[in-house]
């Protein structure tokens, strides 16, 4: 059979269904429509059945159990492109081996016979023939635990040391995810979860398999111990001890958002080497590189060796372009347009944390949380600037860069 650009399609042949693609396409169309990351991507909600044309699909594990990877092009004009990852097994082995309801496609034919085919991560043995696949053989596990998700992959995590994204909606360009963790990892960035393997076929990004470190402690939760533990030392009448009295003791987070600072720097740099830089005109807040983008504290997670950077790029079902995404141009801009988002992350959770408080308290506390947001940008932009060469990307004056930084957070605030 051939695609919509007239290309044989690997594999389809092997996939046991008895009228070829247009009947694999007839079952996927009901089976999408029911799928909630589907649903997303497609901006519809309840519907029986899309349209749905097959692009690519490749046989991964022929026999019982089966699986296939499967590409289509999905909607009313065929413009948005996802990806299936396809099992099968004989009606009694599949009713045994499926994890979850929901996951059947239908049924087909084999050599043997009938074969019901369905969602293949919802098959624990399949779920570790797909390592296996998009490592090309080299990596293997023991067992798999699916993380549920509504965002465009499903997550796997093998053995408790692999993380693997198996990329649902395709998008037209390279992953910048991709993009941003291979060039990091060329110029030897490694405050980073560690790409073991990148997954794909022709211009499709299918997956990628990192390293997982169970003990990462994301950003966001090391930030908000760090306010709970203020708050709770407060004292209760609104005219109770500063923070300067109370913040820099016990569950301080200075140190480490001097530390954080310090990493981010080295990112930039690193980015300016994988990317390069321009300078920007009349210098305004220094030069442009490739910037992360959406940089905030559950971005970063700290371990037992200091700080990592995560969760490069957009996800095309999440944020204000949902449903485009990452699929448009990778994002340049000054670097402290990473650190006015952290900056911005850093109000955002000592709000969340204050308004938790009783009213008898809250006026106090929203003035200790205050204190502490000060506290940690100032340690942030102090452990920043220090860095090696960082004075190549960003200006050198701290009164210009807190300026440039109070002007942009206080921008995206009123938003």
């Amino acid at each position: 059979m051939t695609g919509p650009d007239g290309a044989e399609l690997a594999g389809i042949a092997s996939v046991p269904v008895r009228g070829g693609d247009d009947e694999l396409a007839q079952l996927l169309g009901p089976f999408l429509a029911r799928q909630d990351w589907a649903q997303s991507a497609l901006g519809i909600v309840g519907a029986k059945s899309v349209p749905v044309r097959l692009v690519d699909a490749a046989v991964l594990r022929p026999g019982r159990p089966g699986l296939a990877s499967v590409v289509v092009d999905a909607g009313e004009r065929f413009d948005c492109r996802l990806h299936v990852l396809l099992g099968w097994r004989s009606l009694p082995q599949a009713t045994a081996a499926l994890l979850r309801p929901g996951a059947v496609v239908g049924t087909g034919e084999d050599a043997d016979g009938e074969v019901l085919l369905y969602d293949a991560l919802a098959d624990g043995e399949l779920c570790l023939e797909l390592l296996a696949a998009a490592s090309s053989g080299r990596e293997h596990a023991i067992r798999s635990r699916v993380v549920q998700s509504l965002v465009s992959h499903s997550a796997l995590v093998y053995d408790e040391r692999l993380f693997m994204k198996c990329y649902r909606v395709i998008e037209r360009r390279q992953r910048p995810e991709i993009e941003m963790m291979m060039r990091l990892d060329e110029v030897g960035f490694n405050h980073l979860l560690a790409p073991v393997a990148h997954w794909a076929r022709g211009a499709f990004d299918l997956g990628l398999v990192r390293e997982f470190l169970p003990g990462a402690v994301e950003g966001k939760a090391l930030a908000l111990t760090s306010l709970r533990d203020l708050l709770a030392r407060s004292g209760t009448s609104e005219d109770a001890s500063s923070f300067e009295e109370v913040g820099l003791a016990g569950g301080d987070l200075g140190d480490e958002m001097r530390r954080l600072g310090h990493t981010t720097a080295e990112l930039h740099l690193a980015l300016a080497e994988a990317f390069g830089l321009r300078p920007r005109p009349g210098g305004e807040a220094g030069s442009e590189i490739r910037i992360h983008g959406d940089y905030h504290l559950r971005r970063v997670m700290r371990v037992e060796t200091g700080w990592l950077v995560a969760g490069f790029g957009d996800d095309p079902l999440i944020g204000p372009r949902a449903g485009a995404g990452s699929q448009g141009e990778p994002r340049t801009a000054v670097p402290l347009e990473d650190v006015a988002d952290l900056f911005l992350s850093l109000r955002q959770v000592a709000d969340e944390a204050a308004a938790l408080q009783p009213a008898s308290t809250l006026a106090h506390a929203l003035v200790l949380a205050e204190g502490w947001v000060r506290h940690n940008r100032s340690s942030f932009l102090r452990g920043y600037l220090e860095a090696a060469d960082i004075a190549q990307l960003v200006p050198q004056g701290r009164v210009e860069v807190d300026t440039w930084l109070e002007e942009r957070v206080a921008a995206r605030w009123s938003v």
